[in-house]
């Protein structure tokens, strides 16, 4: 079995205007800094060997800050799979100047203009979560609200509509073992 510690990046200047981020490479605010750091002992107590983010600037200073005190950081593994879902058109826009489709979206019942659609999201991180769970671990991923989502859809049949939003940062693990998980935390910050 296989400890999968999920952590969601801190917060970007766009999370406390409630901008959608997607793809959309923004890098961490001072504040998300500073909660990153906060959250890094919570981290470090599970002694992960591998690290695993996403390419986007929020993952990899999330990743850099958390490692930054350990003896013998393992380099960080970017893996592009762990990227937040593609959302098009609407990256940079509020929920407000969305609109209706908005709430239709976070129901899956919409895909963005230009965006991923959600099969698609789920089908990439299900295969990332079943390559991370194989590498010496406990493993840590560094990635986004939407692909936490997602690995939570995979991995336990936890769909969006049954889980409130991944906080910023905050650290979710799962104990994956033959391409089964079991949730063990959800969103500690």
């Amino acid at each position: 079995m296989t400890a999968v510690l999920l952590v969601r990046h801190g917060a970007t200047a766009w999370t406390g205007e409630r901008r959608l981020q997607g793809r959309t490479d923004v890098d961490l605010s001072e504040q998300g800094r500073a909660d990153v750091r906060a959250l890094a002992p919570a981290v470090a107590a599970w002694a992960p060997r591998t690290v695993v983010v996403s390419p986007l600037a929020r993952a990899r200073s999330t990743a850099a800050i958390l490692v930054s005190g350990w003896d013998a950081a393992p380099e960080p593994l970017v893996d592009d799979r762990w990227a937040e879902h593609g959302l098009g058109d609407w990256e940079g826009r509020t929920p407000d100047e969305i609109g209706p489709d908005y709430a239709r979206w976070r129901a899956g019942e919409v895909v963005p203009p230009g965006g991923e659609p959600a099969a698609s999201t789920r089908d990439r991180v299900a295969a990332a979560l079943h390559d991370a769970a194989a590498l010496p671990g406990p493993v840590l991923v560094v990635a986004h609200g939407g692909v936490v989502r997602a690995a939570l859809d995979v991995g336990l049949g936890l769909g969006a509509a049954h889980l409130v939003p991944a906080g910023a940062p905050s650290l979710t693990v799962l104990d994956v073992e033959s391409g089964r998980a079991r949730l063990r935390h959800y969103n500690v910050v």
